[in-house]
């Protein structure tokens, strides 16, 4: 099954959202922490999750890449992915998150006509979550280089 133009257009529409709330979100703090990355391509191995459609004009996603600044082996990505329902309004459209069971269901009454305020506080909510956990996990890669770099293979813990 084939999604319309219009359901590729509203994925968009919320995948823009999603980019322009990170963009707003990233503070100074976090910027200094790491060089951030982001790829919006589709390389054509992206398969659509059970339930979901692959749109028409190929996979709505974006790649982001964190490296740490100070320690340019740690990295962390994630990709975001919007993904029409195949059936139904409610939910329309789910966004997925790469090595996460997080999603966020978006019904079309969010999206269409325009953008709810009430979708705007869920994507809010959405990226600040997301960003605090790759915060958190480039603080423990580098917090474990760093060990390494210090004291040799001696770490203090494990990943386990």
């Amino acid at each position: 099954m084939q999604t319309s133009p219009v359901q590729d257009r509203l994925a968009r529409t919320v995948l823009d959202l999603l980019t322009e709330t990170t963009s707003r979100q990233i503070s100074r703090e976090i910027a200094h922490l790491a060089d951030i990355g982001v790829d919006t391509s589709d390389d054509g191995t992206h398969i659509a999750p059970p339930g979901l459609l692959m749109p028409a004009s190929g996979a709505i996603t974006t790649l982001v890449v964190a490296t740490s600044r100070d320690h340019p082996d740690v990295s962390e990505e994630m990709r975001v992915a919007v993904w029409p329902v195949a059936e139904g309004d409610d939910p329309a459209f789910v966004v997925t998150l790469s090595g996460s069971d997080r999603t966020l269901p978006i019904a079309l009454r969010e999206v269409q006509p325009e953008l709810s305020a009430h979708l705007r506080g869920q994507v809010n909510d959405f990226v600040a979550a997301t960003i605090a956990q790759v915060v958190t996990e480039l603080n423990v890669g580098m917090q474990r280089t760093y060990i390494r770099e210090s004291h040799g293979d001696e770490a203090e813990y494990t990943e386990d």
